[in-house]
């Protein structure tokens, strides 16, 4: 039985954060101290299922109840292979798999230090309205949410271009916009915007009301579209020509670790939902994965 302290504190974002309609620049965190090192754990309302009550009751009984075994670290299986399935366990839902892989990724680091990478993670830059451009002067890969004036993500992706000719996009229609729209959109980058600037976009993120317009836009357009939310529905049979932007919180770290190995042909960018840096680590060891991606690995700090 492990000595588990918890414990719950109010933190503010440095930046409020957009979640589905809803801005948040506070958020509570379960503090949880095991072995005198200290993990913060969240959930974003409307996007995690879980409370942060019900995750700190499944993460006492988990490092009270459980013996780990460290002799067959496996990071392909659920917990990593240091407990074995029972019902508790296979019932637990995706964030508290992911919050409890998070701690015990810690404690593997400590113990076991030679199963890690420090290899350099690249992480894209992201752009938020009003940012000053200067700052992406140096940039290698900048994400940008597309605006509703199509337009105004036209003038600055010019501008962009203009600063840093090497600079790759990354947009992100987060699920605004029809397919005429996008189409529309599609016309004015390949018309009105510099051609290496157009080549320079790696994908558009979930542009579609309606994910299957994908599939017609795909036909039609030069630019990959990247699966975000929608990664569960085609996590079994990946779309080869679709890259994936992985949150591990909603799948486990596990989950995502196995998912990698067994889709090398796919492209896979880490992605977080504004994590403590405290279990930052588990996003860092999935992105090692893909070293040669830019992730979007942002933290609240």
């Amino acid at each position: 039985m492990m000595d588990v302290k918890l414990s719950f504190e109010t933190l503010s974002y440095i930046k409020p954060v957009p979640v589905r309609g809803k801005v948040i620049s506070k958020n509570r965190f379960l503090k949880v101290t095991i072995l005198e090192r200290d993990y913060f754990i969240s959930v974003l309302p409307g996007f995690h299922e879980s409370s942060l009550e019900e995750l700190s009751l499944k993460i006492n009984k988990f490092f009270t109840n459980y013996h780990l075994n460290f002799s067959a670290i496996d990071f392909e299986k659920r917990f990593f292979n240091l407990v074995g399935p029972d019902a508790f366990l296979n019932s637990l839902k995706a964030e508290a798999l992911f919050n409890i892989e998070a701690i015990l990724l810690g404690m593997i680091r400590t113990t076991h230090p030679q199963l890690f990478s420090h290899e350099e993670i690249l992480i894209n830059d992201l752009y938020r309205p009003g940012d000053d451009l200067e700052k992406f002067k140096d940039s290698q890969c900048v994400k940008i949410k597309i605006d509703h004036n199509l337009l105004a993500t036209r003038n600055l992706l010019i501008e962009l271009h203009q600063l840093n000719p090497q600079l790759k996009f990354r947009l992100d229609g987060n699920r605004q916009f029809e397919l005429n729209e996008m189409i529309e959109f599609y016309q004015i980058l390949k018309t009105q915007i510099p051609e290496r600037a157009f080549h320079n976009i790696d994908y558009i993120e979930e542009p579609f009301k309606n994910f299957y317009d994908t599939l017609v836009f795909e036909k039609r357009a030069e630019i990959p579209v990247a699966i975000d939310e929608s990664f569960e529905q085609f996590a079994i049979k990946p779309h080869l020509a679709w890259p994936a932007v992985i949150k591990p919180s909603l799948f486990g770290i596990s989950f995502v670790s196995f998912w990698l190995r067994n889709h090398p042909e796919n492209r896979a960018v880490i992605s977080s939902s504004f994590e403590h840096p405290t279990i930052m680590e588990g996003l860092y060891f999935l992105a090692r994965k893909r070293s040669m991606e830019f992730h979007g690995l942002s933290q609240f700090l």
